[in-house]
């Protein structure tokens, strides 16, 4: 398993955004207009919050069809609508609360970069008087990215995470370094096999004894690397889409809840460690090494 060694979703520090990068969208007064129940009763959490959320929107948004994903976990839920753009236009529209704050920030920030992010068109840190973040972003089209893209899929993701990491370099690193406790986990690790009844115990003893041999130069190795980069942090296949019909491009990130400090060979590692158990799947593309070959191209450090 690969670990993403930074606290999840390091917000860019007050210090760092530039002056005229975009903010979330806000109107604090028409928090007032409508109260939340106290209780939030799940399946209704949507439905409860609309009223609040048509109010801060200034009437833009269109009623929300509300569902949960698959892979939702917790109180979130996500929306399909229309947003009235400041020319009149009806644009379809996904609607996300809560989010973390850092996913808000993020797509603020990069929204002066092209091909980068969905447009933001709302947002905020509040609702109906609530600590809650939420958006209401563009609905891109087509995807997430997949087998439709003939084989060009890994090269739009590239394209598009070689983006996020020109735009992403202009806000400085001034977050605090955080180092996981290998030992903790190494030794947690042991203990679950030896208390749970797990597959295959003397397999996974085995293989941790292999790797106490090792581990410790491991993360020497992994301790000492630059933290001076922003990584996306969840970089796939599934939070990449396109405003083009397949296979066109360019790619256009989202999901930036986990982006964080460390070193940008942690974003390809994370990918292409998700096709461990089947690379036939990769169709022979080396990941870190195109990733590493898309910096260089594009005059970053490597």
């Amino acid at each position: 398993m690969v670990y993403n060694d930074e606290p999840q979703g390091d917000s860019i520090p007050n210090a760092s955004r530039r002056s005229d990068a975009p903010h979330p969208i806000d109107n604090p007064a028409a928090h007032q207009a409508a109260a939340i129940p106290d209780t939030l009763v799940e399946g209704r959490f949507g439905t409860m919050l609309e009223p609040v959320l048509q109010l801060v929107c200034e009437g833009r948004l269109s009623e929300v069809g509300w569902f949960r994903t698959d892979w939702q976990r917790g109180g979130a839920v996500t929306g399909y609508a229309t947003y009235r753009d400041d020319g009149g236009v009806d644009r379809p529209v996904v609607v996300k609360m809560p989010v973390p704050p850092c996913e808000l920030q993020w797509m603020s920030a990069l929204q002066d970069a092209p091909d980068v992010v969905p447009t933001l068109f709302a947002g905020g840190e509040m609702l109906g008087g609530y600590d809650m973040a939420w958006l209401v972003m563009e609905r891109l089209p087509f995807g997430p990215l997949g087998s439709a893209w003939d084989g060009q899929e890994f090269e739009l993701l590239i394209g598009a995470i070689g983006r996020f990491y020109q735009a992403a370099s202009r806000f400085p690193i001034n977050t605090e370094r955080y180092h996981r406790d290998w030992d903790g986990i190494f030794n947690q690790a042991r203990r679950s096999v030896r208390d749970h009844a797990l597959p295959e115990p003397q397999r996974w003893s085995k293989a941790l004894k292999k790797a106490h041999r090792k581990y410790r130069d491991w993360v020497a190795i992994w301790n000492d690397r630059p933290l001076e980069y922003w990584c996306h942090g969840d970089l796939h296949l599934g939070n990449a889409m396109t405003r083009s019909e397949p296979p066109g491009g360019p790619a256009v990130l989202f999901d930036l809840a986990k982006v964080c400090v460390s070193h940008w060979v942690q974003d390809g590692v994370y990918l292409e460690h998700l096709y461990w158990g089947r690379p036939g799947d990769l169709d022979g593309h080396k990941l870190c090494k195109e990733l590493a070959h898309h910096r260089k191209k594009l005059g970053l450090a490597v």
